[in-house]
């Protein structure tokens, strides 16, 4: 599967080992240009061999709570919208989302039938959401507060989690505080949930030292921790699911099933390349 990204050019946070270089997370106007997402759209449509999914990455989309909805008012009168599945990222950062939209933008993301959205979990404890931002350490649990607003949302919800850290002390423990918190969301958040592998990208390099090397040795043993978490929590069947297929009962929603009521098999679907009009 391929994608089409754009990139909002601007993030609140300096995460070290984030592959796009600093200078093109500062909305540096020299390195980035305005575009209305109707111009977004219009490229993408004009691709011969345009990809199926649309990401909305960054930087920190967030930061323009806007440009959701605005795409997916651009993408529906392109005549585009039930063919392209729209996904955007989210850093769990800031209340954007609520502060600035108005219900009726609310509601366009409730109603947009193939749109997904992840939020990525900097960290699995304070200490190495602090050492993998440099944010203020009561931004960890803000993270959950967040993810909690978007589940409330009733939109299809999925999870990144980096699983980096400086200390080597008692991983597997602090893993199963993490997915604690996770199933206090929803209990089967975690299969919605994704470890992303830090790797060496060329922007990484010159930010590295001894202690970010480590880390990235022991993110492998946070990736045994989790899974061992996984395996303990869930059984065989409820795991072997497609990660679009794994049913969210937040706030009355059921999202993953296959049929019947609101559900997140819009991704599912686009991905075995089924026609959603």
């Amino acid at each position: 599967m391929t994608a089409q990204v754009f990139q909002n050019a601007a993030c609140n946070w300096r995460c070290w080992y984030c592959f796009v270089p600093f200078n093109l997370l500062s909305a540096d106007e020299r390195r980035s240009a305005w575009l209305r997402p109707e111009d977004l759209v219009a490229r993408y449509a004009a691709e011969s061999n345009r990809a199926r999914v649309l990401d909305l990455s960054g930087g920190s989309p967030d930061l323009v709570p806007e440009w959701i909805p605005w795409m997916m008012e651009a993408l529906s009168k392109a005549g585009v919208a039930t063919e392209t599945y729209l996904w955007s990222d989210d850093n769990l950062s800031t209340n954007y989302l609520w502060d600035e939209l108005t219900g009726a933008q609310l509601d366009t993301l409730r109603n947009y039938r193939t749109y997904g959205r992840v939020g990525c979990f900097k960290g699995f404890d304070e200490e190495s959401f602090v050492f993998n931002t440099s944010a203020a350490a009561s931004d960890f649990g803000r993270q959950f507060e967040i993810m909690r607003s978007l589940l409330d949302l009733g939109i299809d919800v999925y999870a990144y989690v980096t699983l980096t850290t400086a200390s080597p002390d008692n991983i597997p423990a602090r893993i199963g505080g993490f997915v604690d918190r996770l199933q206090e969301l929803d209990v089967n958040l975690p299969l919605r949930t994704v470890p992303l592998e830090i790797q060496m990208f060329s922007p990484v390099s010159p930010r590295m030292d001894d202690t970010r090397r480590l880390a990235m040795n022991l993110q492998h043993r946070g990736v045994a921790a989790w899974n061992a978490e996984i395996a303990r929590r869930y059984t065989a069947t409820l795991r072997e699911r497609l990660v679009a297929e794994v049913p969210l009962e937040s706030a009355g929603v059921v999202w993953g099933q296959c049929s019947g009521g609101r559900r997140g098999g819009g991704f599912a679907a686009l991905a075995r390349g089924a026609h959603l009009g």
